[in-house]
């Protein structure tokens, strides 16, 4: 398993901060024995990023954390933030835990990170977290593992907790110098007074002071004399921040834009707009719609100034208080035509390209309301790549910024391409459980389709959202969304494939709510209708859960006859679908075992079993038939089959981090004693 390490580097500017790294000694030092919990506050724009990153680097060189380094970041802007659940999903992902071992609930996520984190030495950086509440679900179980917080408040609750707590202040006169100097060389050492004035005007704030620095190396011969009274006399009528105390850094910001040439000043004015947190370098593009030769002379001028930073991961971004400002700048001299162009130029780039990574991950045969012209419109980035890892990829890094976009084209009105993001997204969602934001994301999209007139779109919307919701418990809402708006929604409209997939989640619902004969009528409702409109694939995966039901009810030789069909039909898919065929195998495995007819049970499980190791990704499926085969040799009393199967069971449980470890392992001593 790779060692995940999700905190990003320092940067190389970074001022010795000796109190405060003298704290993080002190407490990645502490052996007292349980999991330390570290929080980092301060105003927004002081440096705790930095600091921490500084921090975490120095722990690591020391051979602290050796199971890798966990980042969750909760969101500093005004948009949609990352739920706790999500985060520990997210966590538990990074750690190895594979998505069918995930568990559903908030609270049973906690638990399987406390256990993990028991055996391990892991850290966990929070950023921008507001409440106690975000933090205590990711403390970790054992003495070797931390969580590092960031936060604009104190949190006291968990100060008075036991957390380490240390607030970081704004840098004085001396820090601030230092970093001048670092930053500019000894010239600024000829102008002491100027200098400690300059420090006062921005505030003490790093990515200010930083500013001033670009502007002092840009122009060698400007004194700080000089800079100081450009600052004082800027009279640029942008309006000021709207937070108390950071007034005084607008001039100091203003003066480093004046600097800026056109095609510069016009991307930073863009990127205040941009609704998420940092961007890839493509839609950087998207968003100037200027040609190669002036973005790349753009991008150059603005890291080059200080304003735009660009990560170890190859993201761009800019500091929140200079978004926030590049925003007003934005509102104050950018035509609202302008504006709307550039921030339809990313909503369309962004929608096409989730468009793109959702086909890839769920293949194009999937029942979708998206129109195909979205993601054939340009050519896909994901076309090539032998699997989807590259589409998972783009999608887990841009998600934050994905549902931040989808938030504000609703909010503008462009609601068609809000549910399509909420279409597109459910492909990640679905697959990587993140059921906080996939109920957030599909509540937006309903709302747009409702409000675009769409009623297919919205049907679909809320149909496909009591997956998460019945996951997470939520039974009523889910009884409400599917049953009460999506159904008579579908039905109105009459289309096959739309009214076949609402009586497919129908059929789900049923089932999780302990109905199965209810579910078997939903699910031959789906069937039926999936068969009128010759969606093979659709049939195909309903006969799978058709087989289920009947199963469950007692009827194998029905079970037997629908499952046998089921596998006839997965077979005969153009694409082959290996997890839905091993499914079907292990339960035809089980159908026959039930029926005494024990080679044969063997003989499918076994294909089973084969089916799913090779087709990549199935372990979870896998372990299942392998749990079959084990209770099969309880009917047989092949003491030996059972220890095999007990063996593969927990091999691939151990590998899928499974909460089921303890109980395998406890299981396979049992039967060694008995043998």
């Amino acid at each position: 398993m790779v060692v995940p390490h999700e905190v990003l580097l320092a940067p190389r500017d970074f001022v010795n901060r000796k109190p405060a790294l003298e704290w993080s000694d002190g407490f990645w030092a502490d052996d007292s024995g349980h999991a330390r919990v570290g929080v980092c506050s301060g105003l927004p724009g002081v440096g705790k990023t930095a600091f921490v990153r500084r921090s975490v680097e120095k722990a690591i060189a020391s051979g602290r954390f050796a199971d890798g380094q966990l980042c969750v970041e909760f969101g500093s802007g005004p948009g949609e933030r990352t739920s706790v659940s999500d985060g520990l999903a997210a966590c538990l992902a990074a750690l190895g835990i594979a998505t069918d071992a995930i568990p559903s609930s908030l609270k049973e996520r906690s638990n399987r990170l406390r256990s993990i984190t028991a055996e391990k030495s892991v850290l966990i950086v929070l950023e921008d977290v507001t409440d106690a509440a975000q933090v205590v679900p990711f403390v970790p179980g054992g003495p070797t593992s931390a969580v590092l917080v960031t936060s604009n408040k104190l949190l006291t609750e968990l100060v008075l907790d036991g957390a380490w707590g240390h607030h970081l202040e704004p840098l004085d006169g001396i820090a601030g110098t230092h970093l001048l100097t670092a930053l500019v060389g000894e010239r600024v050492e000829r102008e002491p007074l100027a200098v400690a004035e300059l420090v006062r005007r921005c505030a003490g704030l790093p990515v200010a002071l930083k500013l001033t620095a670009a502007r002092l190396l840009a122009r060698p011969s400007l004194r700080v004399e000089a800079l100081v009274a450009s600052i004082d006399a800027d009279d640029s009528g942008v309006a000021p921040f709207t937070r108390a105390g950071w007034e005084k850094v607008t001039a100091v910001f203003s003066e480093s834009y004046e600097a800026l040439d056109g095609e510069a000043a016009r991307l930073f004015r863009l990127l205040g707009i941009f609704p998420g947190r940092d961007l890839a370098a493509e839609t950087l593009d998207v968003l100037l719609d200027r040609g190669p030769v002036v973005r790349d002379a753009a991008i150059y001028s603005l890291i080059d100034a200080g304003f735009l930073v660009e990560d170890s991961a190859g993201r761009m971004s800019l500091h929140p208080l200079l978004s926030q400002y590049a925003a007003q700048l934005s509102e104050y001299m950018d035509h609202s035509a302008d504006r709307e162009a550039a921030l339809a130029r990313v909503a369309s780039h962004l929608v096409r390209r989730a468009a793109q990574a959702d086909r890839k991950i769920m293949g194009e045969k999937r029942f979708r309301c998206t129109p195909d012209e979205v993601a054939t419109g340009a050519e896909s980035p994901f076309a090539d790549d032998r699997d989807d890892t590259a589409a998972y990829a783009w999608f887990e890094v841009e998600r934050a910024n994905l549902l931040d976009l989808q938030r504000v084209v609703a909010a503008k009105g462009w609601h068609d391409w809000s549910w399509q993001l909420a279409e597109a997204l459910s492909a990640l969602y679905s697959q990587r459980r993140y059921f906080v934001d996939w109920t957030v994301s599909s509540e937006i999209g309903a709302a747009s389709a409702h409000r675009a007139g769409n009623v297919r779109a919205e049907a679909r919307l809320r149909s496909y959202v009591s997956r998460p919701l019945l996951e997470l418990e939520q039974f009523e809402r889910a009884h409400d969304e599917l049953l009460v708006k999506a159904f008579p929604l579908a039905e109105a409209i009459g289309e096959g494939r739309l009214l076949g997939s609402v009586w497919e989640m129908i059929g789900r619902y049923r089932d999780v709510m302990g109905d199965p004969a209810g579910a078997l009528e939903a699910y031959t409702h789906s069937s039926a209708l999936f068969e009128a409109e010759n969606d093979a694939r659709g049939i195909a995966f309903v006969t799978v859960f058709r087989a289920q039901m009947l199963y469950r009810l007692g009827d194998l030789e029905s079970a037997e006859r629908t499952a046998r069909s089921a596998v006839e039909r997965l077979r005969a898919l153009p694409k082959p679908e290996p997890k839905m065929e091993g499914r079907a195998l292990t339960e035809l495995g089980k159908i026959s075992a039930e029926r005494g007819e024990y080679a044969g049970a063997r003989a499918q499980l076994d294909n089973a079993i084969s089916i799913l190791t090779t087709g990549g990704g199935y372990a979870f499926y896998a372990a299942g038939a392998h749990e079959q085969v084990f209770r099969l040799a309880e009917r047989t009393q092949d003491t030996e089959l059972m220890r095999t199967s007990l063996e593969q069971m927990l091999v691939i449980h151990r590998d899928l981090g499974s909460a089921r470890v303890r109980e395998l392992t406890e299981q396979l001593a049992q039967l060694t004693d008995r043998s």
